[in-house]
């Protein structure tokens, strides 16, 4: 299944860290600390610890919702 979607996904369906920040109004700390509570995922991962990539439906799903500061 994983290679089916890799198949269907276009670059324009993916968006770097630096866009998903843009994108949601929020820092880089602040999207480092929706990843660990678990309210934004990562869809991948490349080279080494740094560069990850999201998915653009998880983003808007991310942006529609509303959080407490913590």
């Amino acid at each position: 299944i994983f290679g089916l979607m890799l198949c269907t996904m276009k670059p324009e369906d993916i968006l770097s860290t630096r866009e998903t920040c843009q994108a949601l109004g929020i820092t880089h700390p602040t999207l480092f600390k929706w990843m660990k509570l678990g309210k934004i995922t990562p869809w991948g991962k490349l080279g080494g610890n740094s560069a990850l990539f999201f998915l653009k439906t998880e983003v808007a799903k991310a942006k529609g919702k509303r959080y407490k500061r913590v």
